[in-house]
């Protein structure tokens, strides 16, 4: 028994169809994983704020009004957010942070906003489209965390 075989010309046209689609196919695909990458290290960033912004609640006694603590300014909340973010600084997804620290708390109101911010950049690496998504080889990301300062008022006794 023979087989059929299908005519040169519509092999051509499977082939055809193949090249006009897959194009399309995989720029979604890897479009979709840049924006899943952003999303991911936006949440990453966002988190590392939030460290720093509890540390600093904490350790922050730049006015004098947290007893026990030394006056002045201290890096525990830089550390905290560099900690926070380490593993993906090692491996070259992200830069080094920019991390500032506005302490809002005095000695009249103890626990006002200690606000932290954390700028970083990420590297848009995925092929075909993360310069695309990203507008550039890099994209800035920034997060705000804020939190009430827990210094406290003591009587002198």
């Amino acid at each position: 028994m023979r087989t059929k075989l299908r005519p040169r010309r519509a092999r051509g046209a499977v082939m055809a169809e193949l090249a006009i689609s897959l194009p399309p196919l995989l720029a979604t695909f890897f479009g979709l994983a840049q924006v899943t990458k952003l999303e991911t290290t936006k949440l990453l960033v966002m988190h590392a704020a939030v460290c720093g912004a509890r540390t600093a609640a904490v350790t922050s006694n730049v006015h004098g009004n947290n007893p026990g603590t030394p006056t002045g300014e201290n890096d525990l909340p830089r550390r905290a957010v560099r900690e926070a973010i380490l593993p993906f600084i090692e491996a070259g997804a992200l830069s080094e942070p920019e991390v500032s620290v506005d302490d809002a708390s005095s000695a009249a109101d103890p626990s006002g906003p200690v606000r932290v911010t954390v700028t970083t950049k990420v590297r848009c690496s995925v092929p075909m489209m993360g310069r695309v998504v990203c507008k550039g080889p890099e994209k800035v990301l920034r997060a705000v965390a804020e939190l009430p300062h827990q210094g406290a008022t003591y009587a002198d006794e």
